[in-house]
């Protein structure tokens, strides 16, 4: 694979609508500068690994998902696996359709200057119209569907190709914000935070990555064992990390304007209130088309997983069905997302059941059976060969937080965000894990002693 290619995709593959509609709101909300501050550190101590974990699982198989599931050695758990990443992969991309179709409808009409000149009383109306047109946001939900199967029919060179055009976008952005980054610091200050916002944080930091999981096992695939990754990776992140300092600032001046709403849409209205009444900005009119047409492709890594194998070929059938899934389980979720929702799931509308199920399950399960793979499945030498470090040192450390740091800390994070539900906290957590090595050790003690009849 071309090497202009492979930085294009995994570039690419961590633009995310949720950078835009997510962390503005979670750091106004938990610490500000606290909390950028541990996204920025989980991101470098969680996410790089996990990722380079993906490249070097990627390297050692050389083959993809679908390949390796066929193999005899895992065919019996495999095909498991396999099912449990489509089902996270569809409730994904429904989610991704449904959070994109409601901001390029805000960014059309913020971009064709219909917000100009909206009074308070204005604002609140368009709102209420906006969620009531279930039909043109289908119709944009239609649209992307038509957009995604389109650049996907074309595999890597479809997806190189469009992230050729956004990604220097992305950075003249950088380039023109950069000064906000010190309004920002001066607006916003070190707040104490809780122990769950560094949950949050490290929740979102995964998040934030998760179309790029398994998709840069995907291209770990087709890389030579020579090439050193490293300084890849860390660019990556580094990238990611500034793009996102950047949004947060961009978007921070409106959000005090807004009411505490649901997260994603709190960042939608301070759009709104920035643009109504005044001339956008070019500033402002390139961080919209950004939003729009990076919501329009974050679902793009995923199709690729899903319908792309190790020697180039697309699996169109399963891509058009994988689409097809996805749309429909958006409308159903955009009828669930009205002020009065006709479709619940105990009470929930179908939207938080899509965010809970793809933030608070598929990302950590996901990172972690990564790590778990890597960390303890694949034996040293062969993890070695696939690295192929500089100093050894550097290596171990990936290593250490492969094997324990990473595991725990998302083992944690999975089971705060699903037990913690019913008001469990983390001494309990942390005594519920503890409880079960304990008695899995005590298990295989008796097993070793003979006192458990063997049939």
């Amino acid at each position: 694979m071309n090497r202009l290619l492979i930085l294009l995709i995994l570039f690419g593959s961590q633009l995310g609508l949720s950078d835009f509609l997510l962390l503005p709101v979670y750091a106004a909300r938990h610490g500000e500068l606290s909390f950028l501050a541990l996204y920025a550190l989980f991101k470098l101590v969680i996410v790089l690994p996990l990722l380079h974990a993906e490249l070097v699982a990627g390297r050692y198989y050389r083959v993809s998902p679908f390949e390796l599931v066929l193999d005899s050695s895992v065919r019996r758990w495999g095909f498991g696996l396999l099912g449990a990443l489509l089902l996270a992969v569809l409730f994904v991309v429904a989610n991704n359709l449904h959070n994109a179709a409601w901001t390029l409808a805000v960014g059309q009409d913020a971009l064709t200057g219909t917000l100009a000149g909206f009074d308070s009383l204005d604002r609140v109306l368009y709102w209420y119209d906006l969620g009531s047109d279930r039909v043109r946001l289908g119709q944009l939900m239609l649209l992307l569907v038509g957009l995604l199967a389109l650049i996907a029919w074309f595999a890597w060179y479809g997806m190189a190709l469009v992230y050729a055009l956004i990604l220097p976008l992305c950075l003249a952005l950088v380039v023109i914000q950069l000064p906000q980054l010190s309004e920002l610091s001066a607006r916003w200050g070190w707040q104490p935070i809780r122990v769950d916002a560094v949950f949050l944080a490290l929740r979102y930091a995964l998040t934030s990555s998760i179309a790029g999981f398994m998709v840069w096992y995907l291209v770990g695939c087709r890389l030579p064992q020579s090439l050193p990754t490293g300084r890849w990776v860390l660019s990556v992140q580094l990238f990611d990390l500034l793009l996102g300092m950047v949004i947060v600032a961009t978007v921070v001046p409106g959000l005090e304007a807004v009411t505490r709403s649901a997260d994603s849409g709190v960042v939608l209205q301070a759009l709104v209130e920035r643009v109504a009444g005044r001339d956008l900005t070019a500033d402002l009119s390139l961080f919209l088309w950004l939003a729009v047409a990076i919501g329009a492709l974050g679902s793009l890594p995923l199709l690729l997983l899903v319908t792309l194998a190790v020697s180039g070929r697309t699996h169109r059938g399963g891509l058009l069905l994988i689409l097809a899934l996805g749309l429909l389980l958006g409308l159903l979720a955009l009828v669930s997302a009205q002020a009065q929702a006709s479709l619940t799931w105990y009470g929930m509308p179908l939207t938080e059941v899509l965010n809970w199920f793809s933030f608070s399950v598929v990302a950590p399960v996901m990172a972690t059976l990564t790590a778990l793979w890597v960390g303890w499945g694949l034996s040293p030498n062969q993890v070695l060969k696939q690295v192929n470090p500089k100093t050894g040192s550097r290596y171990l450390a990936w290593r250490l937080s492969v094997k324990f740091v990473i595991p725990l800390a998302l083992a944690l994070t999975f089971a705060r965000a699903t037990l913690g539900l019913g008001g469990v906290t983390v001494p309990w957590i942390l005594g519920a894990i503890l409880s079960g090595v304990l008695l899995w050790r005590v298990w295989l003690w008796l097993k070793r002693q003979a006192l458990y009849p063997h049939f």
